[in-house]
């Protein structure tokens, strides 16, 4: 499991199309496990995911691949459309290739 700073949740997405999408949720505590499925359930997820966040007075991470830059740029905006409509006020994106994100995650695993 990774490790993350008490208070924050980090949700994981990785995108392959619109139809083929998995997700989990990291918790202080524990992970989840993958959720696949389309959009409808990534954004199901994700609702889920990010109230129950807010309902423990934690802040969310969002973490998101995918091969295709267009699709997963998309699907990031959708998302943060979402986040702004519950009342989400500090966003910001950082891009990285799947190699630094297997690297940053490499650095922060319990063994």
């Amino acid at each position: 499991m990774a490790v993350i700073p008490g208070g924050i949740v980090q949700f994981e997405v990785e995108v392959v199309s619109f139809s083929q999408i998995r997700s989990r949720v990291v918790w202080p505590e524990s992970s989840s496990p993958w959720i696949e499925g389309g959009m409808e359930d990534l954004m199901v997820h994700f609702t889920y995911a990010t109230w129950t966040s807010y309902m423990m007075g934690c802040a969310m991470s969002l973490a998101m691949s995918s091969q295709d830059e267009v699709l997963g740029q998309t699907i990031s905006e959708m998302m943060t459309h979402t986040v702004e409509a519950m009342g989400g006020i500090e966003l910001s994106e950082i891009r990285m290739t799947r190699q630094a994100l297997d690297e940053m995650r490499e650095e922060h695993t319990d063994t």
